[in-house]
């Protein structure tokens, strides 16, 4: 009789603790692991991870002004401010392309995520997402990555900076031995 109970006992832990049934076939592990991709990418929270990072251009445009000569730095600022529109457009395109392609990202990291983790692992990973703690996360996200994209922005601008003007003389190099005369990179 005990160990009917204790058996009753794993089972109901086992059962609970793992309520979406493991996928065995390849086509069950592609439809949970779609599943998954879509409670991952919540499209209000894509939303706002994708205008979290159109929100750091202008900001990151603004320090590129501090590594020119203080004579210029007023300039600078002007042309950015001036560029604004142009930026914040471009901007909007290119967010609304990457909003647009999502669901169809989604589905190439479901086949990815089917091919890699074990049924066990995606029937865990789909409770997860489905559960109030995974839902609260994924809406957060975009929180967490509005403040932390700034961080590594400025971090790594100085970085950007340098090999962008690495770059430029390395092809400016190479272009005049071609006999090609480049003007002064303006970084």
């Amino acid at each position: 009789m005990i160990c009917k109970v204790l058996l009753a006992s794993a089972m109901l832990t086992a059962v609970t603790a793992c309520s979406t049934a493991v996928p065995r076939t390849d086509a069950e592990k592609q439809k949970v692991a779609g599943e998954i991709a879509t409670l991952m990418t919540d499209p209000k929270m894509v939303d706002g991870i994708i205008d979290s990072m159109s929100g750091i251009v202008m900001p990151t445009m603004r320090n590129m002004c501090e590594t020119v000569p203080e004579s210029q730095h007023d300039a600078c600022l002007e042309r950015v401010e001036k560029a604004r529109p142009a930026v914040d457009e471009s901007m909007k395109e290119a967010m609304d392309q990457v909003k647009a392609v999502m669901p169809e990202l989604m589905q190439e990291m479901g086949a990815i995520m089917a091919r890699l983790y074990t049924g066990e692992e995606l029937a865990k990973m789909k409770d997860y997402y489905s559960s109030s703690e995974g839902k609260s996360i994924m809406h957060k996200q975009p929180q967490v990555m509005a403040e932390y994209m700034p961080l590594v922005t400025k971090r790594m601008q100085s970085m950007q900076i340098e090999m962008m003007r690495k770059v430029q003389k390395r092809v400016a190099e190479a272009l005049s031995e071609g006999g090609i005369i480049v003007a002064e990179p303006p970084i």
